[in-house]
């Protein structure tokens, strides 16, 4: 019965993410919206390092963001977008694009059920609650109107940081891993999302106030979570911290906590209209109609399903102004958009509005799961599809949207200038030349006929220049200094420096001379990385031996079928 029920669910989960791309792929184009050029770009530089023949996920850009050697992998941690990179080096861009989205989607409906059963006590809940998260209205704005690739990767982690969160807080602290390994993911592919869940962990704990027993334990288990999740992200951390201490500061956009977000009667006309803009972020009307069902069951409802009914609205209301935003500009600012907060909404609406579902309608006449599913699945599948036949409609007439034989251009050619110093940016126009003559430049303009360049070769994190130049010199080669750089002149290592914009300067005889930049992971990305691998081989082992004494994630209740 168990096997018959997973293959269900499998071939179920199958047609709903089929039902999802339905819109996107059925036009053969490709919609960049705000960020998704710029994701292409990154998986781009990883598709590169797989076609030199390695293995990982290189560190600088030698492919993509006009090849250069945009240092991405150092700054944003690309970790989960390997397995794009290894499917684009198979079957090609776009693709390898659409077989991600799908491997996301079936991600993403899992971690939802998984949670959604374990905390409902039921599986038909554990699926209603996946349908009202995967095919929520924001995560459609995120992944196709805005094109935020790792954001919207981040919705097959997020329920299991709030499982986690929830398990210490109600008191069966034994599985705290899922908070350490939900939060690792987290930092392992969007930086900015590991301060959303933050939040949402701490307002998580507040529930252990429902059920004041056993303080220390939960306290002792968090520390540990905390203490894992360092272990497991420190191959990213580490090194972040190291560059971030040689550059300063970076040219990452900053915002008004306040003045980003939206005003509270635009969000509500939007989210009822189903408004599909980047301009215009909302919840959506099937979110609003599921949050309205929780306070009609409120008096019905447990302590904790009312707490998290409470989570769903203020997570809600805090992409408004409803919310006061500017005492905490110092905290979270970083996170640019507080309306990035939908994200974690969308969870607790999915589950208090399930739960809402079954308290009102689900008692008193025969409860038929099966009508309730595809109700529910139908009304939330096609207020989906015509907001996004809508938004396709309408990019017709942009230019936010490319063929399939534009996807190398559109991976391959972005400016993004977010992780520049400020002071280097004067330099980029030149860089871009890819040309040591254009790079020494006099300063009245006119070209150093001394110094001619031969060719031009990149390799693994690396650039190899031939050149001439009719005397011994200080050349500037078209590439920003960071931490882990070498650079070798006919095979003899040199000490390389950089100018007040950070351009690399290096010492060349006269004569022809092959010169090799070359980045090398420093001492310290080095063991970051072996502590990181070694910490999560550790914690894989200690669940493999713990599950087989028998010590499950199984619920505590037996799990039944409607409750």
């Amino acid at each position: 019965m168990r096997q018959h029920w997973a293959l269900a669910q499998l071939l179920f989960f199958i047609v709903l993410t089929l039902v999802w791309l339905l819109p996107w792929i059925a036009n053969g184009r490709i919609y960049l919206g705000d960020d998704l050029a710029f994701h292409l770009n990154r998986v781009q530089s990883i598709t590169q390092y797989l076609k030199f023949g390695k293995l990982g996920l290189g560190h600088v850009a030698t492919g993509s963001f006009n090849a250069w050697g945009y240092p991405i992998n150092l700054f944003y941690p690309a970790y989960l977008l390997w397995p794009m990179a290894a499917l684009q080096v198979l079957f090609g861009g776009p693709l390898a694009y659409t077989l991600y989205l799908f491997i996301i989607n079936m991600a993403t409906l899992y971690s939802a059920s998984f949670v959604g059963q374990r905390l409902l006590h039921s599986r038909f809940q554990g699926i209603m609650v996946a349908v009202f998260y995967a095919f929520a209205h924001y995560r459609l704005l995120d992944f196709f109107v805005r094109g935020a690739l790792a954001e919207g990767m981040t919705f097959a982690i997020i329920p299991l940081v709030f499982y986690g969160a929830y398990s210490i807080a109600a008191g069966d602290w034994h599985r705290w891993y899922w908070l350490a390994i939900g939060m690792a993911l987290i930092a392992l592919t969007h930086l900015v999302s590991l301060l959303l869940c933050a939040v949402l962990v701490l307002v998580t704990l507040g529930m252990a106030l429902i059920k004041r027993q056993n303080l220390w334990w939960r306290f002792k288990m968090l520390c540990w979570a905390v203490i894992t999740t360092v272990f497991l992200t420190v191959t990213c951390l580490a090194p972040l911290l190291q560059q971030l201490h040689r550059v300063g500061k970076l040219n990452v956009a900053q915002f008004s906590l306040e003045d980003s977000v939206q005003q509270p009667w635009a969000f509500l006309t939007d989210s009822m209209m189903n408004r599909m803009a980047s301009g215009h972020i909302n919840i959506g009307l099937v979110a609003l109609i599921l949050l309205l069902l929780g306070i009609v069951a409120f008096r019905r409802f447990s302590p904790r399903d009312r707490y998290l009914l409470v989570l769903g609205w203020l997570f809600t209301l805090m992409a408004t102004r409803l919310f006061p935003w500017p005492p905490f500009q110092g905290l979270l600012g970083m996170i640019q958009f507080p309306w990035r907060f939908l994200g974690i909404a969308n969870l607790f609406v999915a589950l208090v509005g399930t739960r809402a579902i079954v308290t009102l309608f689900g008692q008193g006449w025969r409860f038929n799961r099966t009508a309730w599913l595809t109700a529910g699945t139908g009304i939330i599948v096609l207020f989906g599809f015509f907001s996004c036949q809508g938004f396709i409609n309408s990019s017709a007439k942009t230019n936010r949207s490319i063929r399939n034989d534009q996807y190398h251009w559109a991976a391959t050619t972005m400016r993004n200038p977010d992780y520049v110093p400020p002071r280097s940016l004067v330099s980029l126009d030149a860089i871009e030349t890819h040309s040591i003559e254009v790079m020494d430049t006099r300063a009245n303009g006119q070209r150093d006929r001394t110094i001619r360049q031969l060719s031009r070769t990149v390799g693994p994190d690396s650039f190899t220049y031939r050149v001439s130049s009719q005397r011994a010199r200080q050349t500037k080669l078209p590439h920003l200094g960071y931490q882990g750089y070498q650079v070798w002149v006919n095979g003899q290592r040199r000490h390389w420096t950089a100018d007040q914009t950070d351009v690399i300067h290096v010492a060349i005889p006269k004569g022809q001379s092959t010169i090799v930049l070359k980045y090398v992971p420093t001492g310290i990305q080095r063991l970051s990385a072996w502590i990181s691998g070694l910490s999560w081989v550790s914690l894989i082992g200690w669940l493999i031996r713990k599950y087989r004494r028998g010590v499950t994630d199984s619920p505590t209740q037996s799990v039944t079928v409607a409750k």
